[in-house]
């Protein structure tokens, strides 16, 4: 926990004088639309658009493997009711052999 805690530490004094000298003023343009600010901040938006448009490029990816999982769920409960109906009821004594030996 302490290591994580000095981790976040580390990386928010890293990104503060990173903040700090980068401070200079640059323009952003794009199409029609001109957006002027420090490049630090600039640089931030960027990231975050970017992080952003990751995470909504994964959420299809998500929504496969969650429907995947449910299904093998499914299909496992499915598999131990019918080993239920197969096996015997009674529960097998110690020189019965089980493991196909």
């Amino acid at each position: 926990m302490q290591f994580f805690l000095f981790l976040a530490l580390l990386i928010a004094v890293v990104l503060v004088l990173f903040a700090i000298q980068n401070s200079l003023v640059v323009t952003v343009s794009f199409l029609t639309w001109h957006f002027a600010g420090s490049l630090a901040f600039i640089l931030v938006i960027v990231f975050a658009a970017g992080f952003v448009a990751g995470v909504l490029a994964s959420v299809p990816a998500v929504f496969r493997k969650g429907a995947a999982l449910r299904e093998q769920k499914r299909r496992v409960k499915q598999l131990e009711e019918d080993l239920k109906t197969l096996s015997p009821s009674r529960p097998p004594e110690s020189g019965d052999r089980t493991d196909g030996l």
